[in-house]
This record gives structure tokens, sequence and C-alpha cells, in this order.
């Protein structure tokens, strides 16, 4: 006979049901007290962890959500399960009652839908850990016979029940065991994928989770509720993972082709740029903006990507704001030191006109670097969710700018400060040469000695950014041509006879 189950706070208490007695102790949770029409009903109150309950009826085999303690919601329970067989159920076995509504079963008997029965319960099989709408499908004949598959299906519905209504029942013998060996099979992928895994935990959260599995192993925890909500949530979670990547169905070549299939980012626009508009902005960003927009655009392409599970989605997002952020931050402290110098030179009398032209450029460039700047980092900073991350990245490649324009964007506080550089830098070089005219001739030597000063510095700069620009990409090293000339010269002078000689 099925044992007769009662929650307490901490523990579950089983009494044989040919032993219960007619009035339960004080610290039992019986509605029996509180409602009398439920005598002689044997509903029994369970206590959820969380603190919510539900019901359970050991001589039916019935649990239900509802509050039966209210005489009209018990009413539609017993006129519910009426019809199902309950009387099917072998041992072990119980049925999860989703109470239809009142309205429903008020309609004549022959006018009901015949499979509503089925369609608004889930009979459980403790035994085997499997759930199903259908009951023909967790028999005990039944349960040997089913595909991997559908056994994963069934399964994830029953730990889903279990971690819903974990107080009537102990934990399942096998649960601490699939446990391990899922967790021990998730730390092993983590090892070998790496940052592309996907199981739904990564290294440290199985680290931690092993050891909070190995705890619950002692004698203290054996009749713990919580420690069957814990393996249920997580057996869930096991089975969510193994639907999503088609556990027992495909072969080995072709898991493989869907994972790289999956892993694959498909980056398509969903209105083609034109030649003529690709040829305008391949100018804007080579030239106008320096091609500055192509290692923005990089980084987005790089942080728009899906690899592996949730979490390194948040963790790829926070590293794109805090690269921003840091980058602007540095941007913003050049365009405010660069924007006093410039203001400073405009102070300066009797500058020639040009300088000035170029000056107040210099400032406008520095204080559009510093406004967009700040702004950006003050938005970026205030989304650093992953649903923002998933809103922020279908923007970018569905919005009418596109990824091209969004990384134009992007790199607008480090543009603007380059033109800001370069404008406050031609002021200058424009207010010295503007003295040859009206100096002496130690005055001119002296200005030429600071502009071939600059040349030398000027040649020094574009070399170190050339260098720098191309250092991270592989280079194959070529032959100069002063080289390529003198072998050739070599060459040819072995190659002809010397006058006055018979060698050739």
């Amino acid at each position: 006979m099925i044992p007769y189950t009662v929650s307490r706070s901490s523990t579950v208490v089983q009494l044989p049901a040919d032993e219960y007695p007619p009035a339960l102790k004080d610290g039992c949770f019986s509605p029996v007290k509180q409602q009398s029409f439920l005598a002689d009903k044997n509903w029994t109150l369970c206590v959820h962890p969380q603190g919510w309950v539900y019901f359970y009826n050991p001589s039916l085999k019935v649990v239900t959500d509802q509050d039966i303690r209210r005489p009209e919601i018990l009413a539609i329970i017993e006129a519910s399960y009426a019809g199902y067989p309950l009387s099917d159920l072998s041992e072990g076995m119980e049925v999860h009652l989703h109470v239809q509504s009142l309205k429903d079963l008020q309609k004549p008997q022959e006018s009901r839908d015949k499979y509503s029965m089925q369609t608004y319960n889930l009979t459980i099989n403790h035994k085997y850990c499997i759930a199903s709408s259908d009951p023909l499908e967790v028999t005990d004949a039944s349960a040997l016979l089913l595909g991997p598959h559908r056994l994963n299906r069934c399964r994830r519905l029953y730990w889903n029940f279990l971690w819903n209504h974990p107080a009537h029942v102990e934990t399942p013998p096998r649960a601490i065991d699939d446990a391990t060996d899922a967790l021990t099979w998730f730390y092993t992928d983590n090892l070998i994928s790496g940052a592309k895994s996907t199981v739904p935990f990564s290294k440290i959260e199985c680290e931690e989770l092993s050891r909070v599995i190995r705890g619950l192993t002692a004698t203290s925890n054996e009749r713990s509720i919580a420690r069957t909500v814990f393996l249920a949530w997580l057996l869930r979670e096991v089975c969510s993972y193994r639907d999503a990547e088609n556990w027992g169905q495909l072969t080995q070549r072709e898991s493989q082709a869907a994972r790289k299939q999956k892993s694959t980012p498909a980056y398509t626009s969903t209105q083609p740029l034109s030649p003529v508009a690709m040829v305008v902005i391949n100018f804007i960003i080579n030239v106008l903006f320096f091609g500055i927009p192509h290692t923005y655009r990089a980084h987005v392409k790089i942080t728009s990507e899906y690899r592996g599970r949730l979490s390194n989605v948040q963790k790829t997002w926070e590293n794109y704001i805090d690269r921003l952020v840091r980058e602007y931050s540095h941007f913003l402290l050049i365009s405010t030191v660069l924007l006093s110098a410039t203001v400073g030179f405009l102070a300066v009398p009797d500058i020639p006109e040009a300088a000035q032209v170029s000056a107040t450029i210099s400032t406008f460039a520095s204080l559009g670097s510093i406004i967009v700047g700040v702004f950006s980092i003050w938005r970026h900073q205030a989304n650093t969710t992953t649903a923002d991350s998933f809103t922020y990245m279908h923007n970018v490649q569905h919005g009418p700018l596109g990824l091209y324009g969004h990384s134009i964007l992007l790199s607008l506080p480090p543009t603007l400060l380059v033109w800001a550089i370069l404008t406050f830098t031609l002021s200058v070089v424009i207010f010295v040469l503007h003295g040859l005219a009206e100096t002496g001739t130690w005055e001119a030597a002296s200005i030429w000695a600071v502009v071939g000063i600059f040349i030398v510095l000027l040649l020094a700069v574009v070399l170190a950014l050339y260098t720098f620009s191309i250092i991270w990409k592989f280079q194959r090293r070529t032959a100069s041509m002063w080289y390529r000339f003198t072998s050739f010269w070599t060459l040819n002078t072995k190659r002809k006879p010397i006058p006055g000689s018979d060698k050739v």
C-alpha cells in the first residue's frame, strides 16, 4: 500500500495508510481541521519550500494545485477525476490534475470532448521518473519501449512536476546519479570546447554544483524537501538542454554539422547596398574617417556572435561596453586638453585669419568629440543586461543605418579628435610661417629651423602610425628595391664578358 505522506516545515513524515490517525497532531498540515467537509476525503496539504501549497490524496493518487479548501473547487476536482481511469494506475504512479473550468463541467457528459481528461492531466510514474499527458505512455511496460528523444521529453515533464510538487514524495534514487553524470559531461565539454561550449553551465558552475550535490548525499539531507527541489531543477535544465541539442537523434557527423551551422553567424542586410553607395561609404570610412570605423565594425561583429551558452553573451556584452567606455574616456581626456590649448591659442593677438579659422574648426571638433563621447558613455553604461544586448544588436543590423553606419557613429569621438589635432597643428604651422614676411634674417632662419624640425617629427609620426597600423597583420617579407637593383646589377656584371679576355 502506498504510504500516506504529510508535509512539515522541514521534514516529510510517512505513515502507512491503514495506520493513519483520525486527527493529526499539531505541526502536521491537514485541511480537515479547518474545513469539516474534507473529513474522510483523505486530502493532505503540502507546502513547497518557497511557501505556497498544493494538495495530495494518496488514496486516489491525485495531486492538484487548486484550493480544495473551497467546496466549489473540491466539487470541480471530484467531477474532473471521476472520468479518469485512476484504478489503472500501478504502484508508484499518480495523476497531476489540472481542473477544467466550471463552465465546461456543467455541460452534459456526452457533449464534452472525450480527450479533455488526457489534455488537462499529467500522469506521473515515480518508478521510471517519467511523466506524460498520455497515461498509456508512462506505464511500466511502455516506459521500457520509449525512444531516447521521447524518454527525454517525458523525463523533463517529470522533473518539472517534481520541482513544483516535492513535498509528498521522497527524492528519486536515481536523481543524484543522473545529476552527477550530467555535470561530469558538462565539465568535460567545457574543457574540450572552451568558450564555444554550449552546455548550460560553465566550468566554475559545474564545480560549485558538484560540490553541492556531494553535500546532499549526507544522511542529514535524506528527507530534505529542498534537496528534491534542487535536483529536480537541475535535471530539468539537463533535459531541456538535451532536447535543444536533439539528444539521441543525430549521428556524429550530423551533430557536428548542426553545431557548425548554429555557430556560424549570418550577417544579412535587409536592404543590400548598391555599388554607388558602397563607393561613397568606403570614401567616407577610409578618407574622412581615416579607416577608424573598420575597427569598430569588427568589434560589433564579434560582440554580436553567439558563442556557447547565454552567459557568454552577457560577458561579451560587458567587455564591449568596458572597451567603449575605456576608449572614450581616453579620448575625452585628450579632447579636453586640446580644447584648452586651442582656446588659449585663439587668445593670442595678431594671429593670421587662416590660423584663426583652422583653430576654430579644431575647437568645434574637440567639442563634438567630447559631447558624443560623454553621451555614448552614459547610454552604454546604463544598459548592461543581456536583453539590452539583444535589442542593441538587432537595431544595429536591421536599423536604417546598418552596420556600416553604426560603426561610423561609434568612431566619431576618435575621428573628431584626429581632425581637431590636425587642424590645430595646421593653425600653428600657419602662425609660424606667417612670420617669415615680417622678420629679419635670423628670425627667418629660426622659423625655417622650426619648420625643418616639424617636418622631421611629422615623418616620424607618419612612420609610427603606418607601422602600428599594419603590425597586427602578417606581412610577407619582400626584398627591397635597392637589394633588387644591386642583385640584378651584380648578376649582369658576372655574365658580361671582360674585354681582352678569352673567358666568357
